[in-house]
């Protein structure tokens, strides 16, 4: 168990940050014909910029770290090409071609490290994090994650049958990501947290059915209309798609659409069936499967805190994420905690 935790936290860390901005532009002019004023965004592994051109145009140049396999990078692209063929109406980011009709380019940074790297339309609108959460954006979230994953239902590709830490089937690693945290101020609560998920989550995780998925369905992945803010215009950020359970992808937008101040039972999971609600308008769940939503999204939430305390920690320097104070992330795991025992006996 430790060496697989060992082999997915790579991930987190080392990230490559090898590649100057002079670099960017005389890439992108030399590859799509196209000069821009250049701003970095923040992260968890890529090298993100913002393309402005003279005219307004805007995108967005996404360079995969240096660990990643071609595999992995080729398979965003692929997917978000097959969204634009089978479901063109889905607001996600379009893949701009290379002059030579590519879908994506090589280079090689600094650091003498080759990369991918791959340019997208820029999608406007107002982040979902930054507005007032209402039901009616969580049925709207839903039914566009219904409609995301019926048209990634026929999608397959190599590179998704990868392991990631966000995939919650890997829910007994973070053991040995506690076992990182010396000072981690609630262990044994933790410690009750996973005894209890485990092994009959992931278990009940690798009978249900499978697919390629988002996985990432979180408030800062959604836009909606500023002027509308029921009204869901986009989503982005396909980088932790992968082959899992289907049922938790939707466990996913489930745990990141109920607010990080709503700690009680109730309330959450009326945010949960909102989402459910769009949801099955489009891709009708098994009972079974709605089944494991309150269990995934506990564990979902107990991922968000250790996970990110690690992050942090182990990445002093990135601006993707801010520590927390302990009485939150100990409220939070005491929280994820009661959503498990409505699925798993104590």
């Amino acid at each position: 168990m430790r060496d697989r935790c060992d082999v997915l936290l790579t991930q987190l860390i080392g990230r490559s940050t090898g590649v100057t901005d002079e670099q960017v532009a005389a890439l992108v002019l030399e590859h799509y014909g196209i000069t821009a004023r250049l701003s970095r965004l923040t992260g968890e592994r890529d090298e993100n910029f913002k393309l402005t051109t003279p005219s307004g145009a805007e995108y967005v140049l996404k360079i995969a770290p240096a660990c990643e396999s071609p595999a992995a990078t080729e398979l965003q692209t692929a997917a978000l090409l097959h969204l634009e063929r089978v479901d063109p109406r889905i607001p996600c980011p379009r893949v701009l071609r290379t002059r030579e009709g590519g879908a994506s380019i090589r280079l090689r940074d600094a650091h003498g490290a080759d990369r991918s790297a791959h340019v997208l339309t820029y999608l406007r609108g107002r982040l979902l994090c930054e507005a007032i959460p209402t039901n009616a954006q969580r049925e709207a979230c839903g039914r566009l994650a219904g409609r995301l994953a019926r048209a990634l239902s026929g999608f397959e590709h190599p590179g998704a049958h990868r392991a990631i830490l966000w995939d919650l089937r890997n829910v007994g690693t973070l053991s040995g990501m506690l076992d990182d945290l010396p000072m981690f101020p609630c262990r044994p609560l933790a410690g009750e947290f996973l005894a209890a998920a485990l092994p009959r989550v992931a278990e009940s995780l690798d009978g249900a059915r499978q697919q390629i998925v988002h996985n990432d369905l979180n408030r800062r992945n959604l836009l909606i209309d500023p002027a509308a803010e029921s009204q869901v215009t986009g989503v982005i950020d396909f980088g932790d798609m992968l082959y899992t359970a289907l049922i938790a992808d939707v466990a996913v937008g489930c745990a990141e659409l109920i607010p990080p101040e709503c700690l009680e039972i109730a309330p959450a999971v009326e945010c949960c069936e909102a989402f459910l609600r769009g949801y099955q308008e489009c891709m009708p769940l098994l009972k079974k499967e709605i089944e494991l939503v309150t269990p995934l999204v506990a564990v979902r939430r107990f991922m968000n805190v250790v996970v990110n305390e690690w992050y942090v920690r182990n990445n002093p320097h990135s601006r993707h994420t801010a520590a927390q104070e302990p009485q939150v992330m100990r409220t939070e795991i005491e929280f994820a905690l009661k959503l498990l025992r409505r699925y798993v006996a104590p």
